[in-house]
């Protein structure tokens, strides 16, 4: 279901299943032709070697500076990018816009490769230069909204912890409040309301051992008074009931070593119960965790936002979300001592990673360049199963011999999946390997990592469809801000005519 996983109806993106490489039509654009010398019989019958790649490298590298102006080569020392020169300087700058978004239409493709975990996407972009591929990174990191704690009013904090470094660990506890559902601040001078603010509020403190021992122990008078009047009356008839049945309820069919059995796991309990127990003589330390924060729904948020929300039902009514609430339930934010408490009200208000790294919806947003992987010279036997298993796993496996040119040999390497090539270039160790191999990367063939912060925030398919839609919207800006200038000018050319 695309809508669900990017959150678009209409959105251009294909599901591979995790085992398919990715697409690899890129890969016929760049390749390496090694160098081999070839019997040339010339008209007066003398033979000379001549190099029989010449002509094909020249047209390789012509398509190549035709396409993408140049291509990366891995050597031990590194990656270095070799520019190619162009013939045709045309086949490159598009003469007009209208021909720029043509080509980008006609070569670019997206597909979605993996899914390793709810939090994390794995996808593919071809045909597009660097510079898209990097402006979509910055704005995942960016320029994508969420909802975070920007404002804290203290009541009460008599923690160890300063008032503005509470607050500031406040800010950074990721929320489970989808964003799309809150509107902007206009200003600073705008109100808060139900439909742009969040509001959290933590009442905790710490109180002595003593205390909570009387707590406790009129806590157990009450429990049990209770438990004696109300089990009073029916002991008779259980009574009578577990002796008629003790023998069919009894696991080993002995009623006295079921006793026994019983008593040892009340003695096992208690003794786990004692081994927790704080030591003699050490203070009491309370700790304060983000499961503290209380959510405190303003106006018809609670109607909106509640944990009876079914993400696979389309008959929710008016709730469009489960429950606001912290992520992660187990974040310290303080301890506390007895006789220290801390009252606090927190506001929560949508905002983007450029005003600060706490509105940012991703934990790592990267990509990397699809690497090309040929062999160049044959690789059998022994040293194939070393670049298979040792060298270079899961990008090679190992194939039988059927052709009369491998002869004598059984099996050989072949090239079977470049997208888990790492780049290593362990194989280079090994002189043979190292003239047998080559590995490049495709200039315009981008793979993209996404790991967002986690849980229903904004699941990393989410955050890609944003990521676009904001990079439309800065288009049309430009766009706009473009016709603006022209009018303008034109405006002023005409008032002075």
């Amino acid at each position: 279901n695309t809508e669900e996983k990017v959150g678009h109806k209409n959105s251009a993106l294909t599901f591979l299943p995790h085992h398919v490489a990715p697409t690899t039509s890129h890969q016929l654009q760049i390749h390496f032709i090694p160098k081999q010398k070839k019997p040339i019989m010339s008209p007066k019958g003398d033979v000379h070697m001549e190099d029989a790649s010449s002509s094909d490298e020249e047209k390789t590298t012509k398509e190549l500076s035709n396409t993408t102006g140049g291509i990366y080569d891995v050597t031990e020392s590194g990656v270095h990018y070799r520019h190619l020169p162009n013939d045709s300087a045309s086949d490159i700058t598009c003469r007009n816009g209208r021909e720029f978004l043509e080509k980008i239409r006609s070569n670019f493709k997206l597909n979605i490769l993996e899914r390793p975990s709810p939090n994390e996407l794995v996808f593919e972009m071809i045909g597009v230069d660097v510079s898209f591929a990097n402006a979509l990174r910055r704005i995942m990191i960016s320029d994508v909204p969420t909802v975070a704690i920007e404002h804290v009013y203290m009541w009460n904090n008599s923690s160890i912890v300063h008032d503005e470094v509470l607050a500031h660990r406040l800010g950074l506890v990721p929320l489970d409040a989808d964003p799309r559902f809150f509107e902007d601040f206009m200003g600073e001078d705008d109100d808060p309301s139900d439909l742009n603010t969040v509001v959290f509020r933590l009442s905790v403190s710490c109180s002595s051992k003593k205390e909570d021992e009387k707590k406790a122990k009129k806590k157990k008078g009450k429990e049990e008074k209770k438990e004696s009047t109300t089990t009073a009356s029916s002991s008779t008839s259980k009574r009578k009931n577990q002796e008629e049945n003790a023998q069919e309820e009894s696991i080993l069919g002995n009623l006295q070593n079921d006793k026994t059995a019983h008593e040892a796991s009340e003695s096992y309990r208690a003794s786990a119960a004692a081994a927790s127990i704080d030591i003699p003589g050490r203070p009491k330390t309370k700790h304060v965790y983000s499961r503290d924060l209380e959510w405190a729904p303003q106006g018809d948020q609670a109607s909106k936002f509640n944990d009876s929300y079914d993400p696979n039902s389309e008959n929710n009514g008016v709730v469009i979300a489960p429950a606001i609430k912290p992520i992660h339930d187990d974040i310290l934010l303080a301890k506390l001592r007895p006789g220290q408490a801390i009252e606090l009200e927190a506001h929560a208000r949508r905002g983007t990673g450029r005003d600060h790294a706490k509105f940012s919806p991703v934990a790592t947003a990267s990509y990397r360049l699809m690497p090309h992987v040929q062999i160049i010279k044959p690789v059998y036997d022994e040293l194939a199963d070393e670049l298979v298993n040792l060298y270079e796993p899961g990008v090679f496996t190992i194939e039988k011999c059927t052709s009369e040119k491998d002869k004598p040999h059984d099996r050989k390497a072949v090239v079977s999946n470049p997208y888990a090539c790492t780049m290593s270039r362990n194989y280079m160790r090994n002189a043979t390997l190292k003239d047998s191999i080559y590995i490049g990367r495709i200039p315009n063939h981008f793979i993209f990592s996404i790991e967002s912060v986690g849980g229903g925030n904004l699941s990393p398919g989410v955050i890609l469809a944003e990521a676009l839609r904001v990079l439309k919207e800065k288009c049309m800006r430009v766009v706009r801000l473009a016709d603006e200038s022209f009018e303008r000018k034109v405006y002023e050319s005409c008032t002075i005519g």
